[in-house]
C-alpha cells in the first residue's frame, strides 16, 4: 500500500470515529426528555381539573334574607353559620314537620334550649357556658355527617367573604376548653373508676366497686368512697384501690366499713 492509500485509510476511520452512532445513553437520554414532558403535561391538565373542581364546590354565601326563601320546595338550614340543604327530610323540616323551626334561618340556641320562642331561635349564644356551646357544636358536626353543607351564612359566625369571626373563634375556644375537660375526667376515671349504683324503693340506694366498675377494666376492685367534685359542684361515689389511702377528696360512707366494696347509702 502505498504512501497515499495509508493517508486516506487514516483519515476515513477518524472521520468514522467522530460521527454520531446510536448508544445506550442516547436513547435514555431521549427517554429521560420524554419522560418530563408527559409529567409537565399531565400536571398542567390535573391542576386545570382540581381548580375547576374547586370552583364547582365553592360554598354560596347567604344572607339572611335569602336563607329565609329556602322554607319550601327547598329546605335550608344554618347553624352557627353553616348552611345545610335538609331538603330530604321534609318529614322533620317542612312547613309541617316536627323541626320546621329550625328551618330557614340560624337557630343555634334553640340546639340546646329546645324551645321555641324568639329568644330560643336565635343565632345568639350569649350567657350559655362553655359545656353547653360545645353541645350545639356536637349539632353541627351531626348534621355535617347527615346532610350537604352548602355555604355559609353571612352574619354572626362568618363575614361577607366566608371567613369566620370573632364569634366562631369563641366558638372554637369553648369546644377546645371542653375537650380538654373530657381527657381530663377520662385521666381522672382511670385512677379513681366510677362506682356501680342502683336504687330501689325497698333498699334505698347502694353503690359497688368491681373490676369493671364505671366501664373501666382494671386488675383491681378498690372500695367505695365519697368525692366532691368542685368544678360542678357536685359529689358523686369513686372507687378508690387503697382503701387506707388519706385524701382529701375522698370521705367513706356513713355506716359502711372501710374495707367494703358496698355501701349502703342512708338519706
Amino acid at each position: 500500500m502505498s504512501t497515499k492509500d495509508k493517508n486516506n485509510k487514516a483519515r476515513d476511520e477518524s472521520v468514522n470515529q467522530l460521527s454520531p452512532t446510536p448508544s445506550f445513553l442516547s436513547n435514555y437520554k431521549w427517554w429521560l426528555v420524554s419522560f418530563i414532558v408527559i409529567l409537565l403535561i399531565s400536571f398542567i391538565i390535573q391542576r386545570q381539573t382540581v381548580d375547576k373542581k374547586n370552583s364547582i364546590k365553592k360554598e354560596r354565601l347567604f344572607t339572611p334574607d335569602e336563607l329565609q326563601s329556602y322554607t319550601k320546595d327547598e329546605l335550608y338550614l344554618a347553624i352557627l353559620g353553616h348552611v345545610f340543604n335538609v331538603t330530604s327530610a321534609p318529614q322533620f323540616y317542612s312547613l309541617t314537620g316536627s323541626y320546621k323551626f329550625f328551618t330557614g334561618h340560624d337557630a343555634s340556641r334553640g340546639f340546646h334550649t329546645g324551645g321555641t320562642s324568639a329568644e330560643d331561635l336565635t343565632d345568639d349564644l350569649t350567657g350559655l357556658t362553655d359545656e353547653d356551646i360545645a353541645g350545639i357544636y356536637g349539632w353541627l358536626t351531626f348534621y355535617q355527617k347527615q346532610y350537604p353543607q352548602i355555604g355559609k351564612l353571612i352574619g354572626r359566625y362568618f363575614d361577607s367573604n366566608g371567613t369566620p369571626t370573632e364569634h366562631f373563634s369563641n366558638v372554637l375556644t369553648s369546644v377546645n376548653i371542653m375537650k380538654k375537660k373530657k381527657e381530663e375526667q377520662a385521666r381522672f376515671e382511670q385512677q379513681w373508676p366510677p362506682c356501680n349504683s342502683e336504687w330501689s324503693h325497698d333498699a334505698g340506694k347502694r353503690v359497688w366497686c368491681t373490676e369493671k366498675s364505671g366501664g373501666i377494666e382494671r386488675p383491681w376492685t378498690g372500695v367505695p368512697r365519697r368525692y366532691f367534685d368542685s368544678s360542678t359542684k357536685t359529689e358523686r361515689c369513686v372507687c378508690v384501690k387503697n382503701a387506707d389511702q388519706q385524701d382529701g377528696r375522698f370521705r367513706q360512707y356513713e355506716d359502711c366499713s372501710p374495707t367494703s366494696i358496698e355501701c349502703k347509702i342512708l338519706d
